[in-house]
């Protein structure tokens, strides 16, 4: 029972990833022109926040690592949730980079 968070934040971040690759493969796939231009406004908004997001996904990742040593807080959570946690925000960062960069027309 104990490494049932860590296995289920391992799934979350797989399908993150695996939903954002399948979104880049449809992208690259429909062509360059498939979805109209942004708003001006909107574009400066789509460079400026996934460096953003990133840098607060890293800081938050840090931040359990450490408090997790710190506190000992391995009688609680193993390794593999540690990782697994981990593994979620890599996850989530990444598809905010890809659905940023790679934006599909609407349906």
């Amino acid at each position: 029972m104990r490494n049932i968070i860590g296995l289920v934040f391992i799934a979350a971040g797989a399908w993150m990833l695996f939903s954002a690759l399948a979104r880049r493969r449809r992208v690259i796939a429909a062509g360059p022109d498939a979805a109209p231009p942004l708003n001006p406004s909107l574009q400066a908004m789509a460079d400026a926040m996934p460096p953003i997001i990133l840098l607060v996904l890293g800081i938050v990742g840090a931040k359990v690592a450490l408090a997790m040593v710190m506190t000992e807080a391995g009688q609680y959570f193993s390794l593999l949730d540690l990782a697994g946690f981990l593994f979620l925000l890599a996850g989530y960062g990444t598809s905010v980079v890809i659905r940023t960069r790679y934006r599909e027309a609407p349906r």
